[in-house]
């Protein structure tokens, strides 16, 4: 097991990382493109894409207002369009192979949930199937704490009453996830799933323990 023999716990994030937002995320962004065409701009999504992969790229907050902010030259235009701009999020989906992953590494270790969601995310992980294998559930809409705040993290140790020696922290986001879970000693496997993937590392402070690219290679690597 190597690095790994300490480990009794496994966290997860939610979104790009258990479960794929890229329909609802494409489908706000289409959303965008025709509310900018009532106040007469010719956007494309490949435009909205491009600016979102700027905004993960250099940590802006909030994507879409990025976008919107580079794409839309009238402040009276932007008033417009953000109001109408509605996220879907039951248009989210599991990942596939993402509840045979939990059953198969539920085996052998605890896990947990700590992700940014709106309320409602045990109910949501209850109909995706994942609720079976979850131990602990972290989640911002319910503790009023939000990533990176560490003591979200803190939240969910205490709650597992697990070491930051004893987890790893799993996610798509080196702000989210890698940076304040290294802070407080976890070990770190980042996802390279969304457009987190864009977000750069610079430097050993916020570097992964590993980097993968779909969740199925967690099996080879932690079991």
């Amino acid at each position: 097991m190597g690095m790994w023999s300490d480990v009794k716990w496994l966290f997860f994030d939610v979104g790009d990382t258990l479960v794929d937002e890229w329909i609802p995320v494409d489908h706000i962004m289409n959303q965008f493109v025709e509310r900018a065409a009532d106040r007469g701009y010719s956007i494309t999504i490949q435009d909205v894409r491009e600016k979102f992969i700027e905004s993960y790229s250099n940590f802006i907050d909030s994507p879409m207002q990025y976008a919107i902010s580079q794409l839309i030259e009238k402040e009276e235009d932007r008033a417009y369009i953000r109001p109408r701009l509605k996220y879907r999020k039951e248009l989210e989906t599991p990942y596939p192979e993402a509840k045979k992953i939990l059953a198969q590494l539920g085996e052998h270790y605890r896990i947990g949930i700590i992700a940014n969601q709106s309320p409602g995310t045990a109910e949501r992980l209850h109909q995706y199937g994942f609720s079976s294998y979850v131990d602990v559930i972290a989640c911002s809409a319910e503790q009023g704490l939000a990533k990176p705040d560490v003591r979200l993290y803190e939240y969910a140790l205490e709650k597992a009453g697990c070491a930051p020696s004893e987890a790893i922290m799993i996610g798509d986001r080196i702000d989210n996830d890698i940076v304040p879970a290294k802070l407080l000693g976890m070990k770190t496997i980042r996802i390279l799933q969304g457009y987190g993937r864009y977000q750069p590392s610079k430097g050993a402070d916020d570097l992964p323990d590993c980097t993968i690219s779909g969740l199925d290679e967690l099996i080879g690597l932690l079991l």
